[in-house]
């Protein structure tokens, strides 16, 4: 029996290995795509790109991955019809976005990636605290959240570890052997390109010991007492796996060779354009574009750019979309004007391409950002209630049109009145980030997390079958128990309850809701500190 469970094991561990190098050659296409906005479409990057393609094919072919061989082919039969000096139509860039997007989700997900649970091969955080017990217990912290550390004794040990192997980044006490900031110093002349830094002092830093900071490329400083929860926010990012949408341009210009100079520049950096040449179509444009941002001529026939910006903003579903004038005009007044009325930008033609990008870029990562923050929970990040009752109508129906399982759970932390009560508001936020933190690292970039109100979250969880999603949230319970808070001092643990209920046909929001609310219920009834699955039929 001994030896038929060891045949077992390394046949898991040789489909995990597998399962690895197809994941990690998706996720070098993936990243691929993501610097084309930097680095531009050019002979150089085109035939990289194909090369990593073709490469996930071989390897999805070889190690019989069939959904991703199918992502492979697509993306090898869009890119034989581009050349390698030339972007293709925002179509085309649309098309590929598609596939490259379909990977990066399934390259995240946490139930049949073993990569993503294999932190061993991630990059670890170098830990250089002055205390070591400090270190010790922010590291078993990080563990938790999948995030891989390494306690770091000295200046010497930082310096042989940085050259052994690059770290995602520092966490750097200002006391640590004795100069933190010169040691950082010190340890950026042997990364390039520099290590992201998260300095940390027990004292309140002055302006110099902030200004040294940020010359050593530190990118966050805490002081106190170091809030783990805020850490593990922060290192996060680093670790994400997302693939964006690409950035959406509707180009308002009447002269076709203005608007096919505009359209193919941005094109370059893999932006998706739709260019309006009668100004007065353009609310049928933006109603079916929807565009991240809008680049448009000051002086057309019927109307003039200004006054189109006033039409534009007299719908407040537009009223945060960028406008950027590209114009002739050199008039400072009448720029002003422009910008005044409406308007957010203005170039003034003829204009370099590198400029255009970059602007129009930067306004639309801006307005992404602007409409994440109007959609989502201030404390936690998440989608706050409306906006995920939202999101659960949407997956319902497309759920039920494409005949798709879909399943609903809903999270309450137990005794949450306790822990406020006894530790105060601030450590019951920090509970609540980091519970938001742990759902956000356990599910799938296809499941949607809501903060449904106080101590309670929601999640969408789709092409899950019951028994599945409960025994995935049953997984998630007991991690989470796990982990130590602090509060004031003392170390606390945190439980919740969860009600799980799967879409039945003919099923509304409201119906599907109170079905894992009813289990919920359960949940708490049967002692708190599990998992209950709603009755089916």
């Amino acid at each position: 029996m001994a030896k038929m469970i060891d045949k077992s094991q390394q046949r898991d561990e040789l489909r995990q290995h597998f399962s690895r190098r197809v994941h990690d050659q998706a996720r070098l296409v993936v990243n691929a795509w993501r610097n084309l906005d930097e680095v531009l479409w050019n002979p150089d990057w085109h035939g990289d790109f194909i090369r990593r393609c073709d490469k996930l094919q071989q390897l999805a072919v070889r190690y019989e991955s069939q959904d991703i061989l199918a992502e492979a082919e697509t993306l090898l039969t869009l890119l034989a019809k581009t050349t390698d000096n030339q972007a293709p139509s925002s179509d085309v860039l649309e098309a590929l976005s598609k596939p490259v997007h379909r990977l990066a989700e399934r390259c995240s997900r946490r139930d049949d990636n073993a990569a993503a649970l294999n932190i061993d091969s991630r990059k670890p955080v170098y830990l250089c605290c002055h205390q070591p017990e400090q270190a010790h217990d922010l590291s078993h912290h990080l563990e938790f959240f999948g995030i891989p550390s390494q306690i770091i004794a000295d200046r010497q040990a930082l310096m042989l570890a940085i050259a052994h192997r690059r770290p995602a980044a520092l966490l750097m006490d200002v006391e640590f052997d004795g100069d933190g900031l010169g040691v950082t110093a010190d340890a950026q002349q042997l990364s390039s390109p520099a290590l992201p830094v998260y300095f940390y002092s027990q004292h309140p830093p002055d302006i110099d010991m902030r200004l040294a900071a940020a010359r050593a490329q530190g990118v966050g400083f805490q002081e106190g007492t170091l809030d783990a929860g805020i850490l593990v926010k922060q290192l996060s990012s680093l670790y994400a796996f997302r693939s964006e949408p690409p950035y959406r341009v509707l180009i308002v210009e009447d002269s076709p060779a203005q608007a096919f100079f505009a359209e193919r520049s941005l094109n370059q950096a893999g932006m998706l354009t739709q260019v309006v040449t009668e100004p007065l179509t353009i609310l049928d444009a933006l109603e079916s574009f929807q565009p991240d941002a809008i680049l448009m001529d000051m002086y057309m026939p019927h109307c003039s750019g200004i006054e189109l910006a006033q039409v534009i903003r007299q719908q407040w579903r537009y009223d945060v979309v960028p406008i950027l004038y590209l114009s002739a005009e050199q008039d400072t007044g009448k720029q002003l004007e422009a910008m005044a009325q409406g308007g957010d930008d203005f170039l003034t033609k003829p204009v370099e391409p590198d400029m255009l990008v970059a602007t129009v870029r930067n306004r639309c990562q801006r307005n992404r950002g602007l409409k994440e923050q109007m959609i989502r929970d201030s404390l936690t990040g998440l989608l706050d209630h409306i906006n995920t009752l939202d999101v659960l109508k949407r997956s319902i129906a497309q759920a039920q049109a494409e005949q798709r399982n879909l399943c609903f759970a809903m999270i309450d932390i137990d005794h949450f009145k306790d822990v406020n009560d006894r530790y105060g508001h601030a450590v019951g936020d920090s509970v609540i980030r980091s519970l938001a933190l742990f759902l956000r690292q356990r599910f799938r970039l296809t499941d949607r997390i809501g903060r449904y109100g106080g101590e309670e979250f929601a999640i969408v969880l789709h092409d899950i079958e019951l028994d599945k999603a409960g025994e995935l949230l049953e997984a998630i319970s007991q991690g989470f128990a796990q982990i130590q808070h602090d509060a004031q001092g003392e170390r606390i643990q945190v439980t919740f309850s969860c009600g799980v209920a799967q879409l039945a046909q003919g099923d509304s929001a409201n119906e599907l809701s109170k079905a894992a609310d009813s289990a919920l219920y359960e949940a708490k009834k049967a002692g708190r500190n599990t998992v209950r699955l709603a009755k089916q039929g």
